[in-house]
């Protein structure tokens, strides 16, 4: 069994190399952290397959990763929250949520912080959050201090919190105090059972029951849950790491995000939960205030690769997967300030001092991963609340599906300096294609997360394909999502009805979950199975068939796959989530059969480079002016002349494909003009762009 940041040794050498962050407050020195925990094995064998059952009875220690604080930065100071000179929330996109004409902000969502302590909501921009057993989440018996909230009230949190969903005060500066999801109910959970000495070294104590107890009330509660803290289990099989996993997989409309840790810049350092599987885990990015660069304290892949097999031994397989999902920024921060002797910093600890409870008070220059998870959870709540408050969204459970939230925010993210998830070009057997088997850049992911473009992929383009039916499922818009269901051995497969034009950068991701489970009252867990789904990008022959395939994202071991690449020549294109085999199975067969499929969600994007949207419209005005004559497709003169909805544009694009053969030559030229037409047509006549 594997145990847990076993070597002390690597505790202090983590300590001293691999946090270099930095925080202070108004003159008080605070501190930049991941919380990593030093744990026993947290669970003990259990006969059955993949599974074993957590003790109740052990009092586990955690470590938090401290770097001695920094100099003042309060001329670093950059972010959304801070400093009043650089707004991360507008550099990161969100704008586009809160100026849609239904201004999205988080409302309709509940998000979660859920870490050792509670977020202290006596800061200005926390006040908002009512002090009860609802908003604040923690065992009465085994928890500090039991079913007090004030004792809990820590410093990591509220910083933490503040960065998810704290509120401008009257007069106040938004860029300083705006949380990401501002409009979001934040909550907050503690599983800290006590503190250990000295104060802010920082340690802390839990039980298997303070642990449980707001993880079991936070998850299929909130829409989002944040959890900046961690601890070593790298192939992601310690029995809470499987727990945490399992709340994931049982409750599919929370999505959880956590932190990556900061135990970089070597490889397989990312910590658990954020080593596990089932959550979106976050790199910090540093170089303030292009954020274009991984910070070296970053946890980081190549990851090793495990599961409990059907004898409950754990199975390892190093250094072959890709841990981090996306990045944000996560240096040069500000966040409000808690020094209050609770938590801690409480009265019990060496050391222990009263560093102020002063309202308006702010950390400036902090850094972690601690950090830039939650920035990214406000921006996943941004995306649950659009899913939630949009008439075109709401009515469809699948638009607040985990999976999708995921899928969105990968495929919007932008790729960060030297990004590289390993796509080579590859020949087997008679297909040339490009080809990933590492799915994500060890570091950062999909890249830094943009939800400007997330916005678009979620609102302006396919918004799923109705059902969950497998094989040819049909059309689909150039942009947008689906959630479905796979089946082994058989293939999804999606026609794009535009015709795409060579150098187009198309964008896909596939997420899912893996199979594990988690019994609250006999605190049993399983690890079931983990589905291998493979997405694959195709050129298209003029009867729609998927003839040549150009490239292919096909990790065993990830529960992502990702392909960002040129698109090499005009034409049509499919996608294809494929199902060969699981990775791993412990269902005695049954996963991912009729009876048991694996659910998914999958977005793409194709963005033109702008001088083929240059080249594509003089087309559509040159058909215009000389080419319509010789066309009959009445389908598009009249959307030219009239406008249609967004179901419509796609009819009409598939028409002028399918009749290509009359409309002049026969050639995708003509077609593409036509496609060029209709877009010109409905920016014409809806006064925007067009949603395909």
């Amino acid at each position: 069994m594997h145990s847990p940041f076993a070597a002390p040794a690597w505790w202090a050498w983590s300590r001293l190399r691999f946090c270099p962050a930095h925080v202070s407050a108004r003159g008080l020195a605070a501190f930049v952290l991941w919380l990593v925990v030093a744990v026993s094995p947290g669970w003990a064998e259990d006969p059955s397959g993949g599974g074993g059952t957590l003790d109740r009875g052990q009092v586990f220690t955690g470590s938090y990763a401290v770097a001695d604080p920094g100099s003042d930065a309060v001329g670093d100071a950059t972010t959304t929250i801070g400093g009043g000179a650089f707004d991360v929330n507008a550099f990161l996109g969100a704008s586009r949520y809160y100026d849609h004409a239904t201004p999205i902000t988080g409302q309709n969502t509940i998000t979660t912080n859920l870490e050792a302590g509670f977020f202290w909501n006596g800061h200005e921009t926390l006040q908002h959050v009512v002090t009860n057993t609802t908003n604040f989440i923690a065992d009465a018996n085994d928890s500090w201090r039991g079913a007090s909230v004030p004792d809990k009230y820590d410093r990591h949190a509220t910083w933490a919190s503040m960065l998810i969903g704290g509120r401008v005060t009257a007069g106040g500066d938004a860029v300083k105090q705006q949380g990401i999801a501002y409009g979001t109910d934040l909550r907050s959970g503690a599983i800290a059972s006590s503190w250990v000495s000295p104060a802010y070294a920082l340690s802390f104590n839990f039980t298997t029951d303070s642990f449980l107890t707001p993880y079991e009330q936070a998850f299929g509660v909130a829409d989002v849950v944040n959890s900046s803290w961690g601890f070593s289990d790298p192939s992601g099989t310690d029995g809470y790491s499987v727990v945490m996993d399992g709340y994931s997989f049982q409750n599919p409309t929370t999505t959880y995000v956590v932190s990556a840790g900061n135990a970089g810049p070597g490889d397989n350092t990312v910590g658990s939960p954020g080593s596990g599987y089932n959550a979106i885990t976050v790199a910090a990015l540093s170089g303030a205030n292009a954020y274009d660069a991984v910070a070296g304290f970053s946890s980081r892949g190549p990851q090793d690769f495990g599961y409990r097999n059907a004898a409950n031994q754990p199975v390892t397989i190093a250094g072959v997967r890709a841990a981090v999902d996306i990045a944000a920024p996560g240096a040069s921060l500000v966040s409000a300030f808690y020094g209050g002797q609770n938590g801690g910093n409480n009265i019990t600890l060496a050391n222990s001092t009263d560093g102020g409870s002063v309202a308006n008070a702010y950390s400036n220059g902090i850094a972690g991963t601690s950090f830039s998870a939650p920035i990214v959870a406000g921006g996943a709540s941004l995306v649950a609340s659009a899913a939630k408050a949009l008439p075109t969204l709401s009515g469809n459970p699948a638009a607040h599906e985990s999976v999708v939230v995921k899928a969105l925010l990968l495929t919007g993210a932008d790729k960060t300096a030297g990004w590289d998830n390993g796509q080579q070009t590859v020949t087997v057997g008679s297909d040339t294609y490009i080809r990933t088997t590492q799915s994500l850049d060890w570091d950062a992911g999909a890249g830094r997360m943009n939800l400007d473009t997330t916005f678009d992929l979620q609102v302006n383009g396919q918004a799923d394909v109705a059902g969950t039916a497998t094989g040819n499922l049909g059309d689909v818009l150039r942009t947008g999502w689906d959630y479905g269901n796979a089946v082994l051995g058989t293939d999804n497969s999606y026609v794009i009805s535009d015709w795409l034009r060579g150098g187009t950068t198309f964008t896909a991701s596939l997420t899912w979950l893996r199979n594990r489970t988690f019994d609250y009252a006999t605190v049993h867990y399983e690890d079931v199975a983990q589905a291998d789904l493979n997405l694959s990008v195709w050129a298209l022959d003029g009867n729609d068939q998927f003839t040549t395939l150009i490239a292919r994202s096909e990790s065993l071991y990830n529960t992502v796959e990702h392909l960002s690449f040129t698109l090499p020549s005009s034409g049509f294109y499919g996608l294809r989530v494929e199902y060969p085999l699981n990775t791993f199975d412990n269902s005695g067969g049954t996963w991912g059969t009729l009876a048991d499929p694996q659910a998914y969600a999958m977005s793409w994007q194709a963005v033109p480079e702008p001088s083929t949207m240059v080249l594509a419209w003089m087309a559509g005005v040159g058909l215009l002016a000389a080419g319509t004559r010789r066309c009959t497709n009445v389908a598009c003169h009249s959307a030219f002349a009239g406008g249609w909805a967004t179901e419509g544009c796609q009819e009409v694009t598939r028409r002028i494909r399918r009749q290509a053969t009359g409309c002049g030559g026969g050639d995708a030229r003509h077609a593409a003009a036509h496609v060029a037409l209709s877009r010109l047509a409905f920016q014409k006549t809806r006064g925007g762009a067009s949603p395909s």
